[in-house]
């Protein structure tokens, strides 16, 4: 096992407490390349996919990013760009959308998250039993990899963060301004650890 990839390993771990300072825009582009990055011509991904559906989109929750400006970005599939999407912080509403008390979500300095479109997996699953749901399994799946490869990529770069699952989806999806078929999956909260 190389040393850098045993060396995240053994030192990912949950933080939920993070620094005021801003993270770097490079950290967040190896964090949003770690979930999604295209990693050769065929456009196979960093994370697999069940039929090379890539159902996953990433949204991505600014507060503190060196040069960005605070707000909502959507993620291109193709580039792995960011394109600004709404101008507000939308942590705090993130937070209020978390199910139970969850303080980190509102005081990451970003939050990327996993969204994605379950119908047209469950679509191309269909004739696996159970019927309708296989499709749905690998889209957890996906997002899980995605997740372990940014969790272990901030582990790489110094960062900490957590995973949250925990939220109202619909007042999430809202906030994410997501539409059909989309909805989230996870929050990946990022930040320097304090």
């Amino acid at each position: 096992m190389a040393d850098g990839l045993k060396d995240a390993l053994a030192s990912r771990r949950t933080v939920r407490e993070f620094s005021p300072e801003a993270i770097s825009p490079e950290a967040l582009s190896r964090m949003i390349w770690a979930a999604q990055g295209i990693t050769g011509e065929d456009g196979k991904r960093t994370a697999p996919s069940a039929h090379g559906l890539c159902p996953l989109h990433l949204r991505v929750a600014v507060g503190r990013v060196d040069g960005l400006e605070t707000g909502l970005y959507s993620v291109s599939r193709e580039s792995g760009a960011l394109e600004k999407i709404g101008a507000q912080d939308v942590r705090g509403a993130l937070s209020d959308a978390a199910i139970g008390e969850q303080p980190w979500v509102g005081e990451a300095a970003c939050i990327v998250t996993i969204c994605a479109d379950f119908v047209a997996p469950c679509r191309d699953f269909a004739d696996q039993p159970p019927y309708g749901r296989r499709g749905e399994r690998y889209v957890h799946i996906e997002a899980g990899c995605a997740a372990q490869s940014m969790l272990l990529q901030a582990a790489a770069d110094g960062l900490g963060g957590v995973l949250v699952a925990g939220f109202l989806d619909e007042a999430t999806g809202a906030v994410l301004g997501l539409s059909a078929p989309l909805s989230p999956v996870l929050h990946l909260c990022l930040g320097l650890p304090a």
